[in-house]
Order: C-alpha cells, then structure tokens, then sequence
C-alpha cells in the first residue's frame, strides 16, 4: 500500500497515511499518477484557468490574494513531477516547470479583478529588490555583530550567529541591519514553509532560525514571525530554484493549509457605530475609490487600528469604495492617505 501525496509504502493492514491523513492506494503507479487525476478532477470543479506563468513569487502572491479575498480557487504545477523511481535518468533534469491558477466561472470576474491588481503591486514590488526588511531598533548595550538573517543581536567573540550559521554583520549607526539579505517567502502557510526550510537545508542554503530548536530562545534574537523565510543575498538566486522545485511537488486548494486574516471586503465596527447612535446608513462618506483591490486590505487595517467603522463596496467588479462616517472622515482619509504614499514608495 502506498500514500498518494508522500509515496511512502505501508504494510498490508494500513489504510490511511499517518503523515498526510489520505487513504492508501494499491500500488506505486496508481500513487504517482494520483496528482494528474487530482489536477483533472480540481480543473473540472474550478472550470476556468486563470493564470499561467513560470514566476514561483507571482504564483504564491496570486493564490495569496484570491484566498485572502474568499475567492476559492486551485493551484497546481502544470506538468507534476514524475518521481525519481519511476523515471529514466535523462528525465532527471532540475529545470523547475510552470505553474497554473484555476477559478470557478462565477468568480471569474472578480478573480480577474484581482489578478490585475496583483500583477500592479507584483511590478511596483519585484522579488529581487525585497530586502529582509529587519527594522531600526535600539541595540542592546555591548552589541558588537548582528545576524543578517534572524536579526539577533550578539557580544560575544564569536564571527557567526550560532541560530543561522552565517557570519555577523558590523552594528550601524542607525540600529538598522546593513541590506545583505532578501526575503524569499512571507506566505502563511506552515505546512509549505516546513517543506521549503527542509529543501534549503537539502540545497545548503542558511535562512533565517535555521538551526533553531523547537523552544530554544537565543539571547539578542530579533522576534520574526515563523512563516517569513529569509536567505543571504548571494544565495537568493538559488534559493528561489529550489523554493519552484518545491512548489512542483505542491497542490493548492482553500482548505490547503493557508491561514487568512479577517474578510477584507467584510464591514468593520458596526457594533461600534451602533454604540454611537449610529445606522450602517449613516457610514456613508466616501474616503476612498479605486481600481487597485489590492489596496482594500491595508486601508481596512489601518481604519481597524484606529477602531474606525467603515463599509465596502466592490460593485460594480472593477472599483472598490471605502465609506466612513462624517466625525470620523478627516482621521480615516489621512490613514488612507499614509497608506498610499507607503504603497507608492515600496
């Protein structure tokens, strides 16, 4: 017996995967062929493809936005991979293939909405000019080298961070970690970014915690959230080979593992405005109109922030309002207004 996604063989007897909770097949070729009768029966189900493109960053950041927006949709490589015990060495090359976006045709055209707005912010913001983006901070006192990767600070003798393995840079002036490093992955996907830090390890590649025990605390280390992967400048490159081989392997569906914030296109603060005295009809002031949907999000968590009430409209596809109330127009604006000119400057 074989699992269908792992490929691992079971004895007779078992009939589910204990890593990937699926049930067995029979034999090995019916467990390979499984992502090709998987991708048929989503394609079927989704109905219309929506994108096609070899970028891995596009790929991840545009099933991202359609999630994150409620749009179920499925993605997948465009030819699976066969694995190395059913292939012939000549197929064993490690060119990374495409990959490919498939929506139902009812949320098509709020999909291709989406898209658009995607591939606006994708060129405004290409992968290669992403640093690690550590922010400035006070050193701590006696700090005399910081890790590019992880951020942690260190005073000891030692010329490379013991969480990372690579070397420490020099402390700046400003507390801000000299531009060595590139963020590869930000997606909140747990299960995807293990499989993405197993393959860097694999490849050799150093990224940030890398050699952090479950539970272990490193003195000076700067808190990032777990699901950013972080590489060295000089092994970006090849980093993101191995992060489109990895995503050869992956099939993404709604229930795939991704972990979403709230609705972005749900009304906020209602209960609030009501406390207030105030009807949903009276959140009525315009503070915001465009074609970028992308935008919707940030402008939502900043007037959250601030526990501003505000209403959205989407309709008709393709313009996206922000509404507010009257008292609080002025403040929601300018939040609006930082929020641009921080999208414009990315």
């Amino acid at each position: 017996m074989f699992c269908p996604e792992c490929k691992a063989e079971y004895r007779q007897g078992f009939t589910r995967c204990a890593d990937c909770d699926v049930d067995l097949v029979e034999n090995y070729v019916e467990a390979v062929r499984h992502p090709l009768a998987k991708k048929t029966v989503a394609s079927e189900k989704y109905g219309t493809r929506l994108w096609g493109g070899s970028d891995p960053y596009f790929y991840m950041e545009l099933l991202w936005s359609l999630w994150n927006k409620k749009v179920a949709c499925y993605g997948a490589p465009e030819n699976p991979p066969v694995p190395k015990a059913m292939r012939g060495s000549e197929l064993g090359g490690s060119n990374p293939g495409g990959f490919e976006v498939w929506v139902s045709e009812e949320d098509l055209p709020l999909a291709k909405w989406i898209l658009g707005s995607a591939a606006e912010e994708f060129e405004k913001d290409p992968p290669e000019e992403r640093t690690a983006n550590i922010p400035e901070r006070e050193l701590s006192p006696g700090t005399t080298g910081i890790c590019p990767l992880c951020g942690g600070e260190f005073a000891t003798a030692s010329s490379y961070c013991p969480n990372c393995g690579v070397p420490l840079r020099l402390p700046q002036p400003d507390g801000a970690v000299e531009d060595s490093a590139r963020l590869l992955c930000d997606i909140y996907h747990p299960k995807f970014i293990a499989d993405l830090r197993k393959a860097l390890e694999a490849a050799g590649i150093p990224y940030n915690n890398a050699n952090l025990t479950s539970g272990g605390i490193v003195p000076g280390l700067y808190y990032t959230l777990n699901y950013r992967v972080v590489v060295l400048e000089q092994d970006f490159e090849r980093a993101t080979q191995v992060m489109s081989q990895v995503l050869q392997h992956w099939e993404f569906e709604p229930s795939a593992g991704f972990t979403v914030p709230r609705d972005p296109f749900l009304d906020y603060g209602l209960e609030l405005a009501a406390q207030k005295g105030w009807d949903p009809e009276d959140i009525s002031v315009l503070v915001w109109s465009g074609e970028n949907i992308g935008l919707v999000g940030g402008i939502g968590l900043a007037l959250q922030e601030h526990q501003i009430p505000y209403r959205i409209e989407t309709q008709p596809v393709g313009t996206a309002k922000v509404f507010t109330h009257e008292e609080d127009e002025s403040r929601a604006k300018e939040l609006t207004w930082e929020v641009m000119q921080g999208a414009r400057s990315e």
